[in-house]
């Protein structure tokens, strides 16, 4: 079988990841596997055993709305140099990636089978953004995908009451984890026994700084304690500011992008997560499958479900002890470097304090967390996919 991946790039990112997996699983099984990339600066993070195919085209996003049928005509030309890449490579199943690629597969579609996979919640990325976020636009095209790939059920919920995706168009398939390969040395991290531990991109979505000012309200009590952020990105320079402002400078990492996460995550002692929104986070499962208890926000997106929310729940109002981590309210809005913490971001501290304090809270959790890993294994996702290529 010949398969295409579309996406932008194989830059750093979880997309990017979940990419690399699908495409070596079914290299090792025989099929031939193209990943037909955008015409970028990005370097490749992650090494791949597919064939990397430039195919030219350059972003068509537009960030405003008075440049929405500029962006229109560059996609058409765009999709018309995807069909190309498509019959050259005797394409029969296209995957692609978030939402520019998700269009271009859509707009190229000949006899192959075009499986479109949202990697966000697309509601919240607001209309204002681009035209591809558009109700009516989101309408109109992802129905004309042969399949759409969710992760969370939250994701397929919010696919289709907000832009009246027909639920039999959607497969919820979450993101697959790889465990065991890890090229940790037997040495520890310099940075002692009390390491809170996040990953991800310096970027807004990712709210790193709540996790910063929660952190401060740990510190106080914990002076040992540290946060270790594990990731590169343009919010690095604020959230340093952030660090000072609040007087945990010396207490925060910057370690920016490792290739071997699970080194750090196997020598730390808890992950953190405050995204404003999350489809899936990858970094999630990989601490979980390495033993670390999960404090996360209740973001909208996957984590609550990873984590073991009840649907029916509502929102999370205080801290939730769930199944397989703790949960604590959204967090939204804006703040001001090194002003009081809000009341979401103190309890984002106490649960990371509660768990620093408490072996047997902590213990139980670790445990758990390797539970609900297993269910995540790239084996198990995988077979999700078979039946979907095959279909």
């Amino acid at each position: 079988m010949n398969i295409a991946i579309l996406i932008q790039t194989l830059g750093g990112g979880g997309a990017e990841r979940v990419a690399q997996i699908i495409g070596d699983y079914y290299v090792n099984r025989g099929n031939n596997v193209y990943y037909f990339l955008g015409h970028t600066s990005v370097k490749p993070v992650y090494p791949v055993k597919g064939q990397i195919v430039d195919t030219g085209i350059k972003g068509c996003l537009s960030n405003n709305v008075f440049g929405d049928i500029q962006a229109l005509g560059k996609l058409f030309l765009a999709s018309l140099q995807m069909r190309k890449w498509k019959r050259r490579y005797q394409i029969d199943v296209a995957v692609s990636f978030m939402e520019e690629f998700n269009y271009l597969n859509i707009l190229s579609k000949g006899r192959e089978k075009v499986i479109t996979r949202v990697c966000t919640i697309l509601s919240q990325e607001g209309e204002w953004v681009n035209l591809f976020f558009r109700k009516d636009i989101v309408h109109f095209f992802y129905p004309k995908s042969d399949r759409i790939v969710v992760m969370s059920e939250y994701a397929k919920r919010d696919m289709y009451c907000n832009f009246n995706i027909p639920m039999n168009k959607m497969v919820k398939i979450p993101n697959p984890v790889v465990t065991g390969n890890t090229q940790e040395s037997s040495m520890g991290l310099e940075y002692g026994d009390k390491v809170i531990i996040t990953v991800g991109r310096l970027a807004p979505e990712k709210q790193q700084e709540r996790i910063i000012r929660a952190f401060s309200y740990v510190a106080a009590s914990e002076k040992d304690a540290r946060l270790l952020i594990l990731g590169t990105g343009p919010n690095e320079g604020y959230l340093k500011n952030i660090a000072y402002k609040h007087k945990v400078k010396e207490n925060v990492i910057f370690a920016g992008f490792k290739s071997d996460v699970a080194h750090y995550l196997k020598n730390s002692r808890i992950f953190v997560l405050a995204s404003r929104l999350e489809g899936f986070p990858n970094g999630m499962i990989e601490a979980m499958a390495n033993g670390l208890p999960v404090v996360t926000t209740d973001a909208p997106g996957g984590c609550g479900e990873i984590v073991g929310k009840k649907r029916e729940a509502g929102a999370c109002e205080d801290i939730e002890y769930c199944p397989y981590g703790i949960l604590t309210p959204h967090i939204s809005g804006q703040i001001r470097a090194g002003g009081e913490l809000t009341r979401e971001e103190r309890l984002l501290g106490q649960a990371m304090l509660e768990l620093l304090r408490n072996e047997e809270l902590c213990e139980r959790y670790s445990k758990r967390s390797m539970k609900r890993a297993a269910m995540y294994d790239v084996e198990k996702i995988m077979e999700i996919w078979n039946r979907l290529l095959q279909t």
